[in-house]
């Protein structure tokens, strides 16, 4: 949202005014395999009689990057640099001081989820348009059968402990976007690649599945507002592989997903006794949409769930933190239990701010004993603002703790929540309100038992030197996924079929990318298209044409075949003639609409599955054509023709002479 700027000259003369009025907004996204691009574009109009200097904070998911703002006032177009920060700032103040506009984006110092735009010098009456483009990994969610694409598009009051209350980032607060006239329009293309079903848990939506190689999904209302993140669940096609590689010019990206085999083979498992520790948020905001009452439910499942001879302890926690042992943790028996259940049951959101930093800087203080692995479960609604010291602390601990975060309600701060997890070689999941918590709690308790698979390294053979990220690869869990990136020194570099990658761990091999043709993958369904021959009215005529020159060359060569005696290739030649009749009707019944001519691997909703079964029925039958037909042509066009000319030959030498 755009807010008027306090601190600034303008902002005297709007001593009431808070808010440049947003007008319109349009989301659009493309989402191919686990990557998503973004941009996001905003219309905002002064509404004063007098020039205002705005700013505006833009929330964005925790691992995404942004490459291109710019902002649009009249005719006039400001395309952004990416410059070192005080020389940015430095250049933004002086335009301001010669009455220009000037437009600054900048990451929020304390929660990584946020940038701050300064619009600058915005005139009365006019309207300020933003463009802003990202891209973003997306998370793999429910044991890695699905990819979940997030817009964030609500900025929760946090709570900064230094300013001692309910404060936004950048002072902004999300009760403004609900009441606030606008229109906005969201349109998301996904990729039908490996994709079996696309669903959302935030916003009635409406799919279309008549194009070649996307579903295209947009808003089934048109009256929606920014009250909470828009979410799309991918679901995944099963037959997909463990690992995936990406190559552009100059640049390699590897995606490994390791299934329940590859980590029973990796992993070394060893006898350790676990430490559970549940740091529970308490604070004043966990009231809103019923957070105490998820976390309140979560803790029963917890401890019904807790493996025999582990340890455990309770941390409540806002302007201050209770342990419920004096201990650091108390032994799993039935009265221990019985004293945390009542105390579960009286929990309430009634402990002030969310200060987070405390309870871990004194579990920091008092370190888990030798030989057990502490595991802290934190559910929270993430609502602070001094995100990056707490995960400076947690980072400190990473080698003898990993913490296992549950983000609460609509707009948790994600940087918060997905920091927390990544910094400890943790996990992570949002739990958004009116959920079923049973199946979260049991995966993550399930993957807090677990071993990982460490030690992993890549072997790059590119022929060129390259720069890898991350440098320390972290562990990886079954059914994550673990994402290297290469640049190569190389820019001119391509993957050829003398390059692979190799995922190993000490002497096992994890995962092998190879150069495979790609009519190959085609072929065997990796692709939306199972035909090798492009779609589209002339694609079809031409395909057309060619099985009926095809059709009437095999009609002269097996007239031929037969006359000179070779009535085996001649009976070959009519079976080819025969697949390809069934192919001219297929074609033909392509043309005329009585068969889709796509073959998708995968459909947005089940009622489609008859129209995909035949689809995929045609389509194959394709391929199978020019497989078989292509293989019957190297029979007879490489030995047929020979044998020919030798009985030729042959009765050449033996007729009589005149």
């Amino acid at each position: 949202m755009l807010q008027i700027k306090q601190d600034s000259s303008f902002s005297h003369s709007h001593p009431g005014q808070q808010y440049v009025p947003l007008k319109q907004l349009n989301v659009e996204a493309y989402i191919k395999s686990f990557a998503a691009d973004v941009t996001i574009k905003q219309i905002f109009r002064n509404d004063e009689t007098q020039l205002i200097e705005a700013v505006y904070c833009f929330p964005i998911e925790e691992q995404a990057a942004i490459y291109s703002f710019v902002a649009q006032i009249d005719d006039r177009e400001i395309i952004a640099q990416l410059k070192e920060k005080k020389e940015a700032q430095r250049e933004y103040n002086d335009a301001l001081e010669y009455g220009y506009g000037a437009y600054l984006l900048e990451q929020d110092e304390k929660s990584q989820d946020n940038f701050i735009i300064n619009v600058g010098a915005l005139p009365a009456g006019k309207e300020c348009h933003i463009y802003i483009s990202y891209v973003s990994e997306l998370d793999l969610v429910q044991n890695g059968s699905r990819i979940r694409f997030v817009v964030p598009t609500t900025i929760a009051p946090r709570y900064d402990p230094n300013e001692g209350g309910i404060v936004s980032p950048g002072g902004t607060t999300s009760k403004y976007v609900s009441t606030t006239l606008y229109t906005i329009e969201f349109c998301c293309r996904i990729e039908k690649t490996n994709v079996s079903r696309v669903s959302s848990t935030s916003h009635p939506i409406q799919i279309e599945v008549d194009q070649e190689n996307v579903y295209v999904i947009e808003f089934a209302q048109k009256n929606t507002h920014l009250d909470r993140d828009i979410l799309l669940d991918i679901e995944l096609a099963s037959n997909r592989s463990n690992t995936i590689i990406a190559v552009e010019p100059g640049a390699v990206m590897v995606s490994f997903t390791p299934t329940e085999e590859d980590c029973q083979h990796a992993m070394n498992n060893v006898e350790t006794t676990n430490e559970f520790i549940f740091v529970i948020d308490c604070s004043g905001s966990m009231e809103d949409e019923n957070k105490i009452g998820l976390a309140r439910e979560a803790m029963l499942l917890f401890l019904k769930s807790l493996p025999l001879n582990c340890h455990f302890n309770i941390i409540r926690f806002g302007s201050t933190h209770q342990a419920l042992f004096n201990d650091i943790t108390a032994i799993y028996n039935e009265k221990n239990v019985q004293k945390a259940e009542q105390l579960i049951n009286q929990l309430w959101a009634n402990m002030g701010g969310t200060e987070l930093l405390q309870p871990l800087l004194w579990l920091e203080e008092h370190p888990a004993q030798t030989g057990r692995s502490r595991q802290i479960f934190l559910l929270t609604d993430g609502e602070i603002s001094n995100v990056n010291e707490v995960l400076d602390l947690c980072r400190s601990m990473a080698t003898s703790t990993r913490i296992f975060s549950f983000g609460l309600g609509h707009s948790p701060s994600r940087s918060l929540v997905k920091g927390l997890a990544r910094a400890t070689n943790g996990r992570f999941v949002f739990i958004p309100p009116n959920s079923n918590v049973d199946v979260h709690i049991g995966k993550q308790l399930q993957k807090a038992l677990q071993s990982c698979i460490t030690n992993i390294q890549v072997e790059w053979k590119l022929g060129t030197t390259v720069m890898t990220a991350p440098t320390n690869i972290p562990p990886v869990y079954v059914n994550d996924r673990l994402i290297v990136y290469a640049l190569a020194n190389d820019p001119m570099f391509v993957f050829n079929d003398k390059s692979s990658v190799e995922l190993r761990n000490d002497q096992i091999r994890l995962g092998q990318c190879l150069c495979i043709l790609e009519a190959i993958s085609m072929i065997f369904g990796n692709s939306s298209n199972a035909c090798l021959i492009k779609t589209g009215p002339v694609a079809e005529l031409v395909e057309f044409l060619s099985l009926i020159i095809a059709y009437s060359f095999g009609l002269f060569v097996a007239r031929r075949y037969y006359e000179t005696g070779l009535r085996i290739f001649a009976s070959l030649i009519v079976l080819e003639m025969v697949m390809i009749s069934i192919g001219i009707i297929i074609v033909v019944l392509i043309i005329f609409g009585a068969i889709p001519r796509t073959a998708p691997n995968s459909t947005a909703y089940r009622e489609h599955d008859s129209l995909m079964i035949r689809t995929q029925i045609g389509a194959f039958y394709c391929a199978f054509v020019y497989i078989v037909t292509f293989i019957l042509d190297i029979i007879i066009v490489k030995f047929a023709f020979k044998l020919a000319k030798l009985i030729a030959v042959e009765r050449s030498s033996t007729m009589p002479q005149i």
